[in-house]
C-alpha cells in the first residue's frame, strides 16, 4: 500500500505514561459500545440480524493507530464493549460465546495483514494498495471469522455464514476506508480550497436527498430504475475527491439503504428477512467495490501526472542550470517547440526566433550538416539513439561548438511519431581539446628534437612514452619495444659492478616514493643487446593536480665524459706524483745542502764573534746581528722543507705527522690549533696518508689567512669504512658557491687531490657563521684490516 505519508502527527503511539494508556482504552471502550448502539438504532429488531456489524470496522483502525504493545488491553476493552451492548440488546450469550472469537481472529487477521504487507496507516489510492485492503480485510479476515460466528446467528449454519460475512464485508468496504481515509488524508484535506469544500458539500447534500428518495419511499412507489441514479454521484466522488470521497459517499448510501429496509421501504424488503438483508449486503458490497477501484485508479493516474509534472520541472530546471537545450519534432504535425536554452545556444533572440525546424538546420555549418543527418538517419532507422558534436553559425558570425543527443520516438506500425533531442554548448571543450592537442603537438615535436633522451614512467614502472633520442640510445628501432614494459627489469636492472639493482633501491623509483627530483651520474643503464653505458639521469615525479600519477626520467649517454675524466684523472694523478716528487727534491735540497751550508755560515759567524777580540765593538755586534738572521733564515727553510716533505708522516704515521704540523703551525702563525684524533693505523697506503697532509695544510693556510679566527680545530677520525680529516674554524666564513665558481681558497685543488683516493671534499660555511671543511677517504681491504 502506499507509504508516501506517515502517521498522523496526533498518532496515540505517543502514549508515555500509563495514565494516558488508561484514557485511550476508556476512549476505545466508549466508541466501541456507541458505535453498535448508533447502528442499533436503524434497527427495529437489534437483537436478529445486522445487515451492517460497525464494531470490528471501527476496531481495525484504531489498532493500526496504536502500537501493538497495548493490543493485549485495547482489544479486550472493545470486546467488552461489544459484550454489554450485545447483553442490552438482548443478544443470547450462546451467541456471544461464538461471536467474541470470531471478533478476535476477525480484527487480528486485518490489524496484522495490513501492518505486515503495508503501511501501518494504509492508503488505498492505488491498485495494489486496494487489492492488499480487499484481500486481508474485506475478505480474508471476514471469511474466517464467519466459520467461528455462524453458530451464533439462529438458522441453519450455512445461512448464518452468509450472513455473518456479509455484514462483515459491507463494513469493512465502507465504515473502515472511510475512517482511514478521513485519518490519512484529512489535514490535506482541510488546507484544500473554499471551493473544493463547496464541492463537496454539495456531493453530499445531493446524494443523502437522492439516497434518501430512492430508499425510504414507500415499497409500493419504489422502482429499481431508483438506483441507477446513484451512479452519477458515485462517479462523481471518484473522479473529483478519490478513495476518501467515494467511500464518505458509500457509507451515507449503505446507511440510508438499511435504515429504509429495516423499516419496510425502499427496493430490499420483498422476500424473507434473511433474504431481504443479503440482497441489500450484496449491492451495497457490489456498488461500493467497483467505484473503489475507479477511484484508485484515478487517484494513481494522478500521481503519475504529478510525478511527470515534477520530472519536466525538475528538466526544465536542470536544463536551464546545466544551459541545456531542447526541441522535440513531431514528424506528423511538423510542431517543433523549443525549451531551456535551445534559441541562446543558436545565437537568437526573441525578434528573429520562430521555432521551426528550419531554423535550427540553417543554423548548422555546412561542413556538418551532411554529417548530423546522416547520424539522424541511422538512429531512425536503427530505432536508436543518436550522439553528434557538430558547429553552428550564430547571426554575427560566431561558430560555436554543440552536441546533441537524442532519439525517435515510434507508432505501434513501427513508424516515427516523434523526435526528442537534448543539445548543450562545448565550445570551451573542444577550444580546451584544441588547445591541449596543440600543446602536445609542440611536447612533441620538442620529444622528436632533442638530442637528450626521455621516458615516462606509470606507478608500476611501465613506460608510457619514449622520444626518438631515447630509442637510439638504448638500440630499440620502434618504441613498442619500451610502451607497456617495466623499465627497471628492462634497463636498469644491474649495478656497475654486475651486481642485481633491487627495485626497492632504485633512485629513478624515489621519485615516485617521495614526491622529489633525482639526479644521478654513477650508475649504468643497459641497452637492447644486454650492453651497459655510464648514464646521468634526472627523475622527476610526474602530477595530475596533487597526485602523483608517475615520473619523467631524460638521460644521457655519458660514456665519453667517463673516458675523458679517466683520462684527465690519470693526468691529475701524475701531475701530483711529479709535483710530490719536486716537492721532495727541492725539500730534500733545502735540508741536505742549503739547511747545511746556512748553519755552516751561523757557526762561522758565531765563531767569528767570539775569536775576535781586536774587531771593533760595533762590528761584533753586527756580526751577531747577522748570525742572529741567518739562523732565523735556517729555521724557515727548515719549515719549508718540512710542509714540502714531511720525513715524520713517511716514517711516523699520520697522526703524528699532523700533529706535529699542527704544532709548528701553531708557533709559525701565532695561533692555537687543536689536534685530536681516533686510533689510526700506521699502514696507510702513502697515496691516502699525503693526501690529508695536504689538505690539512692547504686549509690551515687558507683560514690563517681568510677567516680572521686564532683558533682552529682538527680532528681525524676512523670508522670501519673510511678515514675523515675535518678542520672547524669560527670566523668570517664564505659562500661556498661562489667560491668554488671563482676558483678561490685552494678548494678545487684539495677537491682533486680526494678524487684521485676516491675521496669526497665537503664545506659546510655561511658569512659570519664559520666554516667546516671535511675530507672523507674510504679505507680499503689493507688499511682496515691493519686498524
Amino acid at each position: 500500500m502506499e507509504t508516501g505519508r506517515s502517521r498522523p502527527s496526533w498518532n496515540i503511539a505517543k502514549l508515555n505514561s500509563p495514565f494516558h494508556t488508561v484514557i485511550l482504552v476508556c476512549l476505545v471502550a466508549l466508541l466501541s459500545y456507541l458505535a453498535p448502539k448508533l447502528a442499533g438504532a436503524l434497527l427495529l429488531h437489534p437483537q436478529t440480524v445486522w445487515p451492517l456489524w460497525p464494531g470490528c470496522a471501527l476496531l481495525v483502525p484504531v489498532l493500526l493507530l496504536v502500537p501493538r504493545r497495548i493490543w493485549p488491553i485495547v482489544i479486550p476493552a472493545a470486546f467488552a464493549a461489544f459484550v454489554l451492548y450485545d447483553l442490552q440488546a438482548g443478544v443470547p450469550v450462546r451467541s456471544i460465546a461464538w461471536f467474541i472469537p470470531a471478533d478476535t481472529v476477525e480484527v487480528l487477521i486485518a490489524a496484522f495483514g495490513l501492518s505486515y504487507f503495508s503501511d501501518r496507516m494504509p492508503r488505498l489510492n492505488s491498485l495494489k494498495a486496494l487489492g492488499k485492503y480487499l484481500f486481508f480485510v474485506a475478505l480474508l479476515a471476514p471469511f474466517t471469522a464467519a466459520f467461528l460466528s455462524a453458530p451464533g446467528i439462529r438458522s441453519d449454519y450455512w445461512t448464518g455464514w452468509k450472513i455473518c460475512f456479509f455484514s462483515e464485508v459491507l463494513a469493512l468496504v465502507t465504515l473502515t476506508p472511510a475512517i482511514l481515509g478521513w485519518v490519512t488524508d484529512g489535514p490535506a484535506w482541510v488546507r484544500k480550497s473554499r471551493a473544493y469544500h463547496l464541492e463537496f458539500a454539495g456531493l453530499m447534500t445531493g446524494l443523502v436527498l437522492l439516497s434518501y428518495i430512492t430508499f425510504t419511499i414507500p415499497e409500493s412507489s419504489s422502482s429499481p430504475a431508483l438506483l441507477y441514479s446513484l451512479v452519477p454521484f458515485l462517479l462523481w466522488a471518484a473522479l473529483r475527491f478519490g478513495s476518501m470521497g467515494v467511500s464518505s459517499s458509500v457509507v451515507v448510501v449503505a446507511f440510508l439503504s438499511i435504515w429504509g429496509a429495516v423499516h419496510g421501504r425502499g427496493p430490499f424488503t420483498n422476500g424473507g428477512l434473511f433474504s431481504s438483508v443479503l440482497s441489500l449486503q450484496l449491492f451495497l458490497v457490489f456498488a461500493a467495490i467497483p467505484f473503489m477501484v475507479l477511484a484508485a485508479l484515478v487517484e494513481e493516474r494522478k500521481r503519475v501526472e504529478e510525478v511527470l509534472r515534477e520530472s519536466e520541472e525538475r528538466l526544465r530546471l536542470a536544463m536551464e542550470v546545466g544551459k541545456l537545450g531542447g526541441w522535440e519534432w513531431d514528424i506528423k504535425s511538423g510542431r517543433n517547440p523549443w525549451f531551456g536554452e535551445a534559441h541562446t545556444l543558436l545565437g537568437m533572440t526573441a525578434a528573429t526566433r520562430s521555432g521551426s525546424v528550419q531554423d535550427f538546420w540553417d543554423r548548422v555549418h555546412p561542413e556538418n550538416l551532411g554529417q548530423l543527418r546522416k547520424a539522424m538517419e541511422t538512429a531512425r532507422q536503427n530505432h536508436g539513439e543518436f550522439d553528434q558534436e557538430f558547429r553552428v553559425v550564430w547571426p554575427d558570425g560566431t561558430l560555436r561548438w554543440l552536441r546533441s543527443q537524442g532519439r525517435f520516438f515510434y507508432a505501434p506500425d513501427g513508424e516515427p511519431e516523434r523526435m526528442l533531442g537534448i543539445s548543450k554548448d562545448i565550445t570551451k571543450r573542444k577550444r580546451a581539446e584544441e588547445a591541449l592537442r596543440e600543446s602536445e603537438n609542440k611536447l612533441r615535436l620538442l620529444l622528436d628534437s632533442t638530442a637528450e633522451a626521455i621516458y615516462g614512467i606509470d606507478l608500476e614502472g611501465r613506460c608510457t612514452f619514449c622520444n626518438p633520442a631515447c630509442l637510439r640510445a638504448l638500440g630499440y628501432e620502434r618504441d613498442d619495444g619500451l610502451i607497456g614494459k617495466n623499465m627497471h627489469h628492462l634497463i636498469h636492472h644491474t649495478h656497475t659492478d654486475g651486481t642485481l639493482y633491487p627495485v626497492e633501491e632504485c633512485r629513478i623509483f624515489r621519485a615516485l616514493r617521495t614526491g622529489e627530483g633525482v639526479h644521478v651520474d654513477d650508475e649504468v643503464l643497459w641497452r637492447a643487446n644486454r650492453t651497459s653505458f655510464p648514464a646521468e639521469y634526472w627523475s622527476y615525479p610526474q602530477r595530475r593536480g596533487q597526485e602523483i600519477v608517475g615520473a619523467v626520467v631524460a638521460f644521457i649517454d655519458i660514456t665519453e665524459r667517463k673516458v675523458a675524466e679517466v683520462a684527465l684523472a690519470s693526468v691529475s694523478r701524475r701531475l701530483i706524483e711529479a709535483q710530490e716528487q719536486e716537492r721532495t727534491r727541492i725539500a730534500r735540497e733545502l735540508h741536505d745542502d742549503i739547511g747545511q751550508r746556512l748553519a755552516l755560515l751561523t757557526i762561522e759567524l758565531e765563531q767569528l764573534q767570539q775569536n775576535s777580540p781586536d774587531l771593533p765593538a760595533e762590528l761584533r755586534s753586527r756580526v751577531g746581528v747577522l748570525r742572529e738572521q741567518v739562523s732565523g733564515v735556517a729555521t724557515d727553510v727548515q719549515s719549508l722543507s718540512h710542509e714540502l716533505h714531511s720525513s715524520k708522516l713517511e716514517y711516523l704515521g699520520i697522526a703524528t705527522a699532523l700533529r706535529a704540523f699542527c704544532e709548528e703551525f701553531s708557533d709559525q702563525q701565532s695561533v692555537e690549533v687543536v689536534f685530536a684524533h681516533d686510533e689510526v693505523p700506521r699502514t696507510l697506503p702513502q697515496g691516502i696518508s699525503l693526501c690529508l697532509f695536504r689538505v690539512l695544510q692547504e686549509a690551515l693556510h687558507n683560514a690563517v689567512k681568510h677567516s680572521g679566527a686564532r683558533h682552529f680545530d682538527v680532528e681525524l677520525r676512523v670508522t670501519s669504512n673510511q678515514i675523515q680529516l675535518t678542520v672547524r674554524d669560527s670566523g668570517s666564513g664564505f659562500d661556498v658557491a661562489e667560491a668554488m665558481k671563482t676558483h678561490g681558497l685552494g678548494l678545487v685543488s684539495m677537491a682533486e687531490r680526494l678524487k684521485l683516493v676516491d675521496g669526497q671534499l665537503s664545506i659546510d660555511s655561511q658569512p659570519q657563521r664559520g666554516a667546516t671543511i671535511c675530507a672523507s677517504i674510504p679505507l680499503g681491504k689493507v688499511a682496515r684490516a691493519s686498524v
